[in-house]
């Protein structure tokens, strides 16, 4: 049953003006455009959905092959413009780091699978011959995120075209701009290598009632969200299919089997990358308590700051109110929030890391923030007891730092995440390793994992009865 329009809006709104306290007010710069516009922005977004509906049935008509290189134009346009597009997102969002956010934009662009990944299968017996192809959903209505608003539409848009799917996009409201400059590029990337106008298209200005418009449109035939819970839950209310990049809040365990100085490199490289903004990096450390100090120790030796008792209330005090995480501090450098805390560090610190215990609301809570907390327990069975705790079933990441591969397999199975990463930082799970590729729309929330070209099709099966085989 779809969800009622008045509280639709009522949802959306409470959702967008908690996103915007987040930042401030966004300021948005965009240029009135009409329906006859070909760079895929139009006034309303109930053009924009025809739009994309009528260049799906073109692109589809255009046949596989072009959908190669129309993947390849859009991976050599986001790779020209990777710099600029990190200031930008830098600039408009005052969250992460600009040469981290390079690096995202480097991932997106060369490592998200293309039509490649998609296969074809057959098998015939004697009865017959069964074919199974994936096909495309149609116009998919995607919700983009102010964390990483420029690799989530290089990923998502090389995924669903390859797919032979259209895409409508939601910006988030405070990543505006920098989102609107990513899909003109991409845009422009399709036409030029001659694939239809409108095949990505959006509204030239985010308001709150596009998203409604999107979940009622009975045009659009998947919705993908790659944001907050309140948005995921929304749109799990639509009715309409839903595939939900919700939160995730990434244990990291180091056991007493560890190469434990190998383990602080690896956690500080993860934690403190783009400030800590990705859902995936390490958000929590629980550590066995043998092999704390010597965890501590490594820390203070490498680019992370330990904090004292007395410095970790004032960071808490500063960085939580009310039990919840101060949004105004997500994404910011290490050395502001200490600073800020009355705590002077060079601007070289990345990350700062405190003990503390299990309830303490950055251990419970998604903070993105380069601060990390650290409990201590005293045996593996009541670290992947608490990991599993903290982890929330969001179905995320997790990481542990171990040597043993029974503890390391067993953690695995409790943990029951999308990816788990093993001695190493959570960026391991970006690249191309073992070919896997990358996803910047982790659907832990709605159950689909890890998507890929493959996951924006629908599968069909064509069965050939006792035809096509060819051999006795």
């Amino acid at each position: 049953m779809a969800i009622d329009e008045a509280q639709v809006e009522k949802i959306v709104r409470e959702v967008v003006n908690n996103l915007f306290a987040s930042v401030g007010q966004s300021t948005l710069k965009t240029t009135p455009v009409s329906y006859l516009s070909s760079n895929g922005l139009f006034d309303s977004i109930e053009d924009a959905i025809k739009a994309a509906k009528q260049a799906q049935a073109k692109f589809i008509q255009q046949g596989r092959a072009i959908r190669y290189k129309i993947v390849d134009n859009i991976r050599k346009a986001s790779l020209e413009n990777k710099e600029r597009l990190a200031r930008m997102a830098v600039e408009e969002t005052k969250m992460g780091r600009i040469e981290d956010k390079i690096v995202k934009n480097e991932v997106a662009a060369l490592y998200t699978p293309g039509p490649e990944y998609l296969e074809v299968k057959t098998y015939s017996d004697d009865n017959g011959t069964l074919t199974i192809q994936g096909a495309p959903f149609g116009v998919i209505g995607a919700i983009t995120p102010m964390t990483n608003p420029v690799p989530t539409i290089i990923n998502n848009t090389i995924c669903m075209i390859s797919a032979g799917n259209s895409v409508v996009y939601l910006p988030h409201p405070s990543a505006h701009n920098c989102t609107i400059e990513i899909f003109k590029i991409v845009h422009n990337a399709i036409v030029s290598a001659g694939g239809p106008p409108n095949l990505i298209t959006a509204a030239s200005q985010s308001k709150i009632e596009n998203a409604a418009a999107v979940f009622k449109s009975p045009d659009i035939d998947l919705i993908v969200v790659t944001g907050g819970p309140g948005i995921v839950r929304l749109a799990m209310k639509s009715g309409k299919r839903v595939m939900g990049a919700g939160p995730g809040n990434p244990p990291v365990v180091v056991d007493d089997t560890a190469d434990v100085k190998k383990a602080a490199r690896d956690i500080i490289k993860g934690a403190s990358f783009d400030n800590n903004i990705l859902c995936n990096e390490e958000k929590v450390c629980i550590v066995q308590r043998s092999v704390l100090n010597s965890l501590l120790d490594a820390f203070s030796k490498e680019n992370a700051i330990v904090l004292n008792e007395a410095q970790a209330q004032k960071v808490l005090n500063l960085v939580v109110k009310d039990g919840e995480i101060v949004k105004s501090y997500m994404g910011k450098d290490c050395s502001v929030i200490l600073k800020d805390a009355g705590i002077d560090v060079s601007s070289d610190v990345r990350l700062a890391v405190f003990v503390t215990t299990k309830d303490n609301p950055m251990v419970v809570h998604e903070q993105l923030m380069p601060i990390l907390p650290i409990v201590a327990v005293d045996s593996f069975d009541e670290a992947v007891k608490l990991a599993v705790e903290v982890e929330h079933n969001f179905k995320h990441t997790a990481i542990i730092h171990s040597n043993n591969i029974d503890r390391i397999t067993r953690f695995a199975q409790e943990i029951n995440t999308t990816f788990v990463v093993v001695n190493g930082p959570s960026q391991a799970l970006a690249g191309d390793i073992y070919k896997g590729g990358t996803t910047w729309t982790i659907a832990g929330a709605t159950g689909e994992g890890v998507t890929t070209p493959q996951t924006f099709t629908r599968e069909r099966r064509l069965v050939m009865n006792g035809s096509m085989n060819f051999v006795r």
